[in-house]
């Protein structure tokens, strides 16, 4: 066909390039970020729709898209669609698991040096001219000498354990629910009670399923060792934010890093964030320049399925 046959609703923001890309080939509509009404509105002319990790696509917006083929998803994720509603109408999903492998893998293991080493407190020492004073302890421990424990041993989970095995020396227990492996550096399959149990330091990789939810809870932390340190870069709604939050007050976990969380955005004046052992990003972990383009070529997926 000639011209632009093709009509993509995009819900949010792209990079420069991957909008670029899509409007040479389509004609773009654009939706308020989050405002369903308005997707099903403007979704009724379309052919595909393009949306991240925060725009829900509901059944009601999918069964709204009368001509809709394709929804693509800038991201790991596509637990936000709902995929039996998808399968039902005859609409294909695409998203992007293997963009952000390298960039949270990275922050993950941020994470873990940085509750090991306090540097941010360390070095508001040294600026307030308490140099003696903020080096006059020894403080935090060796990654080398502790258990990692990796929940979901897919692509970045994997990722995670081979730098810290294999980079480190770190010792790696692995929880995964379907069989996985073998991996090129030492890890050890366990069942859960025992990850909890014997891990120094637990990291989540899994996704949000009905399994997964909530699987973080009271019940669980009080399983962990009371030094342990719990690090989601998953999803929010994996940890039980109340229990966390009472388990980091009353000391029975020492630290938290979190780039997700339940609710998303935290609202202002959450105690976690008077938790001086806990790290909050703002969902950030796969947002590296590069990362960010692998997660906005999605539209060149969604075109190719269009002009096929």
């Amino acid at each position: 066909m000639a011209g632009k046959p093709w009509k993509v609703l995009l819900a949010e923001p792209l990079d420069a390039e991957a909008e670029t890309q899509l409007a040479s080939r389509a004609t773009v509509l654009r939706a308020p970020r989050g405002d369903e009404n308005q997707l099903c509105e403007l979704v009724a002319a379309c052919d595909a729709l393009v949306a991240r990790t925060h725009t829900p696509v509901t059944r009601r917006v999918l069964a709204a898209g009368k001509r809709l083929r394709v929804v693509g998803i800038a991201g790991v994720g596509a637990d936000q669609v709902d995929l039996a509603a998808a399968v039902e109408l005859g609409i294909a999903v695409l998203n992007t698991p293997a963009a952000a492998t390298e960039a949270v893998a990275d922050l993950t293991l941020a994470f873990m040096l940085q509750l090991l080493r306090p540097v941010p407190r360390l070095s508001d020492a040294y600026r307030g001219g308490r140099f003696a004073e903020a080096r006059a302890a020894p403080h935090g421990r060796e990654l080398h000498e502790l258990t990692v424990g990796i929940v979901g041993m897919g692509r970045i989970g994997s990722a995670v354990g081979r730098r810290c095995a294999a980079g480190f020396g770190a010792r790696v227990l692995y929880n995964d629910i379907v069989p996985v492996g073998p991996f090129d550096f030492a890890a050890q399959a366990v069942e859960k009670p025992e990850l909890w149990a014997e891990a120094d330091i637990v990291s989540l990789h899994v996704p949000l399923t009905d399994e997964t939810r909530g699987l973080v809870n009271a019940a669980v932390l009080a399983q962990l060792k009371p030094a342990a340190l719990l690090i989601n870069t998953a999803r929010g709604p994996v940890v039980d934010t109340p229990a966390l939050t009472a388990a980091l007050q009353t000391g029975r976990l020492t630290g938290a890093a979190l780039d997700v969380t339940d609710p998303e955005p935290l609202p202002t004046g959450h105690p976690l964030f008077s938790c001086d052992r806990c790290i909050l990003t703002p969902h950030i972990a796969a947002r590296t320049v590069r990362g960010l383009r692998r997660m906005c070529a999605v539209v060149d997926d969604v075109l190719a399925f269009l002009e096929r």
